[in-house]
Formats: structure tokens, sequence, C-alpha cells
């Protein structure tokens, strides 16, 4: 059953992140260039924030849906397999998640292909340029200025299928698995190894969807016409910033209260040092006429270049014959640097 409920959560790792980077990429320069008085951060808002715009709207408006989405249909999920547990064999299967997974990427990708025929970057005029630079202004197309776009498919068709269908399903569903889930802490006594984790799964899911609807109303109440302008770009920059903090929280969610994916997260981390390590102690190696001295693991003796300057006049003697070492310098390292210090690029 887990298994189902992974995918799911995988999905969300990646749409997460995928927002996440947009933000850091896009968001973030365009934002301090509003308050800090940067040439770099300028020319980014002039020149290149109206050119990615356009691009990056369509990403980040996708990235969002397929994320809503995904999180409305791991919560039926958990539903299914908290509340009725006897259909859930038969309804939550890994071909119907992944077809399920499908459907939301591939729908919201079509979706929100009107977005990138709804704005340009046009260049400045010579008038409207500062000082003689160079810079672009965003401008609406004809479609971005029809009222089937700027009313019913970017105010109200969003209003509706990102905030007010999926908060209330979600609220909804979510009552019905807490109380399920109290149900169950009742006669805890009583349940298996394979309940526990169900219920830990649940609660994890129960927790991601308070945060979401925690930072998604918000931007819920801001589709209104309730605010003067300067609350409402306040109220704006608040939802926006919440809408980025319910990506970056999900992570650690998972590994404050989903002990499997700590034990998961650990093991991942110990297979990346020891594979780093490994790599870097075989690129230890001493060459002496032909003879490689390779530090293998921490209980093999290591050999410095103070050592091999004290046993140069040495002799090593091998089934009777003796053979003279001599020292020479490390010839091979993990890395290579180039003659002007700074280490060469694999491409």
């Amino acid at each position: 059953m887990q298994s189902t409920t992974i995918l799911y959560l995988r999905g969300l790792v990646i749409t997460d992140t995928g927002i996440l980077l947009s933000a850091v990429i896009v968001l973030t320069p365009f934002s301090c260039a509003n308050y800090l008085h940067n040439g770099a951060l300028k020319y980014f808002s002039e020149n290149i924030y109206p050119v990615m715009y356009t691009p990056m709207n369509y990403v980040v408006m996708t990235l969002q849906s397929c994320n809503v989405w995904i999180t409305v249909s791991v919560s039926v999920e958990r539903y299914i397999a908290i509340c009725h547990p006897f259909r859930a064999a038969r309804l939550c299967t890994r071909r119907k998640t992944l077809l399920v997974i499908a459907v939301i990427t591939v729908v919201s990708i079509l979706y929100n292909v009107p977005r990138l025929f709804a704005a340009y970057a046009r260049k400045c005029s010579e008038n409207e340029a500062t000082a003689g630079a160079d810079c672009y202004y965003l401008e609406d197309t004809a479609l971005g200025l029809t009222y089937a776009y700027k009313t019913v498919y970017t105010t109200v068709l969003y209003t509706i299928l990102i905030f007010v269908v999926p908060l209330s399903s979600l609220f909804i569903l979510n009552i019905f698995i807490i109380q399920e889930l109290m149900r169950m802490q009742k006669r805890r006594c009583g349940t298996n190894i394979h309940d526990e984790n169900e219920a830990n799964l649940s609660l994890v899911l129960v927790l991601i969807v308070v945060v979401f609807i925690f930072c998604q109303s918000p931007g819920l109440v801001s589709q209104f016409d309730i605010f003067d302008l300067s609350t409402f770009m306040k109220w704006l920059a608040v939802s926006n910033l919440l809408f980025v903090v319910n990506s970056a929280v999900n992570f650690l969610i998972y590994t404050a209260f989903g002990s499997k994916f700590r034990k998961v997260l650990l093991r991942v981390f110990r297979h990346l040092y020891s594979h780093s390590r490994s790599i870097s102690l075989r690129g230890s190696v001493v060459t002496t006429n032909g003879y490689e001295l390779t530090a293998i693991n921490d209980t093999q003796t290591t050999m410095t270049l103070e050592s091999l300057d004290r046993d140069k006049a040495t002799t090593a003697t091998r089934n009777g014959t003796t053979k003279r070492l001599e020292h020479q310098p490390f010839a091979a390292t993990c890395a290579s640097v180039s003659s002007n210090g700074s280490m060469p690029t694999n491409v």
C-alpha cells in the first residue's frame, strides 16, 4: 500500500523542487532589485526578467497545478486506505497511481499553454530607456487583452481549479482521515504493524495537507478585489512567500515525522559519503618504480613523504631477490589542477 503513496510523494518532491528552483532563479533576483540598488540586479530586472517571464510563468503555473492536484490525489488515496481498507487493494494499485500522475501532468501542461501566448518582452523605445541603456518591457498580446483570458481564464478558472475545489476537497477528506486515525488510536492495542505504518504515513500526509491549506489560503483571498492597491501589494507579497514556503517545508515534515523517510535519507547520505571516500582513497596512490602503495582503508599503513625520505635507501626482499625502492613524487591524484591553479571542468 505504501508504494502507491510513495509515488505521489515523489511527484510532490519533484514539483516542490521545481517551484523552489524557479523562485531562486527568477523571483528572488527580481524582488531584490526592487530594494537593493545594484547594477547587476537592475540589469536582470530590466533585461533578463522580462524575457524570462513568459516561459518561467508557464513552468511555475504548470508545476503549481501538478502540485495541487497530486496533493488532492494522495489525500484521496489515504482516505481510501484508512477509511475503506478493504477496497484499497483494488483501487489503490501502482498502475492506477501512475496513470493518475500522468493524467495530472498532461492536463496541467496543456491547460497552461495559453500563458505562453499572453505576454511578450518588448524592447524599450529611446524615450522609455533609462540613461540610454537597453531594456525590455512586458506587454500583453492580443490574447492577453481579451476578456476570456484576463477574467475567465486567469481569475475565475484559476480560483476554482487551484484554490476552491482543491482546498475544499482537502479539508473534507482530511476531516474523515483524522476521525478514523483517532478511532485507530483508541483501539491501538489491537492493531498490527501494517495498521501502525498506515497510520504513521497518513499522519505525515495530514500534516502536509494542513500546511498546504495554511500556505495556499492567502492566495485564494488575493484573487478577490477586497483591498486597496497598497494593501493588496503587501498581501500579494505574503501569499507569494507562503507559496514558496509550502514547497520548502514539506521536506522538514518528511524528516520530522516520517521514520521510514529518515532511515532512507540516512542510508542515502551514508552511501554518498562512502562512495566519495572510496573515490578519494583510490586516488591516493604512491608510485615507486612500478610499485603502487594504495590506501584502501583506515587499518592499513599509510606512507608519508617523510617516511619515504627516511626509507629511501632501504631494500625490500621478496622471494629471495633484493630490489631497490627509489623514492618518486606523487604522479597521480583524484583531480588534476591546471597550471593557473584552477580546477579543470569535466564536460
